[in-house]
């Protein structure tokens, strides 16, 4: 059997009689095409010694601070194997260091194994010969839906005849077609599909709701560091959506922080700006903006998050992926049916002061006034005693969410009151990115 090839990370932790003599051992199982040098000076000589004593070519990636993850980036890129080896240890290299070494490896499409540990690349299939784009994200409700239905309607303006294929949790068994475009989706609609069985609320639904487009629904469960799902029928709504005569262009919607492992012709990724730094930082983040071609921050509002953080957001992005657009964004609430001069009682999964934001919005903007307002769409038992109030209003508007129609259109349609359906519209904001018209941005991506 053919043995593996591999890359081996070493350090000068170790004594180079140790490194030899383990080398000589990791060879039994693999074929070693190359060494990369990430730091320490306490058991040799100098970093030279270590080309001397190793019967392996070397290359150095290390700084004063510790490993240095452009050099090895440029190692990998220049030097490939199925698999690199980590045999460095503590002090040269800490978790999150090792995290930050495995957005590099995978991105160049190679295995990162330690001792104990293992992750894996992504495996990105070529699917489409249709013109294509891909969403991702760092995280659940930070407005990947808001953003396909904007795409999708952008790309339909411009004629490309888009479909969104969904990836969720409540997505169907096997994938469905829902056709936007050719009939409209409602409460009643939806109440319809979930006597059916179906999660109502779903991407699929929403998408089709708010861009009128075809949508592929499709299932998702579980989810890993670089965002790979642990089960999914996604490859068989991509097809579906490849074979499609009515069908000119793509659209594949990320699941919270996972991904569909499709091929597509650009990615762009959203971030919200409300997010740890810690987190954006490490976790296998940086590996997703290494792949963003348009990198979206959401949630750009002055009482959310400061203009220094948001600075520093768009300064680590910049040193991670230099070519990547950076747009920053709120979202604006849309009710997609009349509600000048009606009484609303609103049902949303906004939290703190964005909930008060979005009823000046809606009150100043749409000419209604809101008399109640539930912030529990995803806790069940709670958003059932808020709609005690439900009588309050004359309209009930909610976001296609959650239980948006298992919960409150099905108790509001129980009280005679009308569900009006919202959209959360992308917008952009002067916060220091470098896009200046978002529709533009997105149709450019294809061009």
């Amino acid at each position: 059997m053919k043995k593996p090839t591999a890359i081996c990370l070493i350090d000068g932790e170790h004594y180079l009689a140790n490194l030899k003599d383990s080398l000589a051992e990791i060879a039994k199982k693999y074929t070693l095409t190359f060494l990369i040098f990430i730091g320490g000076t306490e058991k040799i000589g100098t970093p030279d010694d270590v080309k001397k004593a190793l019967p392996y070519p070397v290359g150095y990636a290390f700084g004063s601070h510790g490993p240095d993850l452009k050099a090895m980036d440029a190692l990998l890129k220049k030097h490939r194997a199925g698999v690199v080896l980590d045999l460095s240890d503590e002090p040269i290299v800490s978790y999150p260091i090792r995290m930050d070494i495995a957005d590099v490896v995978l991105y160049h499409g190679m295995i990162y194994r330690g001792s104990d540990f293992e992750f894996q690349p992504l495996n990105f299939k070529k699917i489409f010969t249709k013109p294509s784009l891909a969403i991702w994200g760092t995280g659940k409700r930070i407005g990947k839906t808001a953003m396909g239905g904007l795409i999708g309607r952008v790309l339909k303006k411009a004629g490309l005849d888009p479909a969104i294929i969904t990836l969720s949790r409540g997505g169907p068994r096997t994938p469905i077609v829902v056709r936007g475009d050719q009939f409209p989706i409602d409460a009643e609609y939806l109440l319809g599909k979930d006597a059916e069985g179906f999660h109502a609320s779903s991407d699929c639904f929403e998408d089709a709701l708010t861009a009128r487009v075809p949508t592929f629904g499709c299932r998702r469960c579980g989810g890993g560091f670089a965002g790979r799902p642990f089960v999914t029928v996604v490859d068989a709504g991509a097809r579906m959506a490849e074979k499609a005569p009515y069908v000119k262009s793509v659209v594949v919607e990320g699941s919270g922080a996972s991904i569909a492992e499709i091929k597509t012709d650009k990615v762009i990724l959203l971030m919200d700006v409300v997010q740890n730094l810690d987190i954006l930082e490490t976790y296998m983040t940086p590996l997703r903006i290494r792949y963003a071609d348009l990198v979206v921050l959401t949630m750009c509002e002055d009482f959310l998050a400061t203009q220094t953080k948001i600075d520093n957001i768009i300064h680590r992005i910049r040193e991670i992926n230099p070519k990547a657009r950076i747009a920053t964004t709120v979202l604006r609430p849309k009710p997609l049916s009349p509600l000048k001069g009606k009484k609303v009682f609103l049902a949303t999964t906004a939290e703190g002061e964005a909930v008060s934001a979005i009823t000046r919005h809606l009150e100043k903007d749409f000419g209604c006034h809101i008399v109640g307002v539930t912030r529990n769409l995803s806790n069940r038992p709670k958003l059932i005693e808020d709609l005690k109030a439900l009588k309050k209003g004359d309209v009930v508007l909610t976001e296609l969410k959650a239980a948006a129609i298992a919960v409150v259109a099905k108790e509001a349609k129980k009280l005679g009151l009308k569900t009006v359906l919202m959209d959360n519209i992308p917008t952009l904001v002067d916060k220091g990115g470098d896009v200046r018209n978002l529709e533009k941005e997105i149709l450019g991506l294809l061009k």
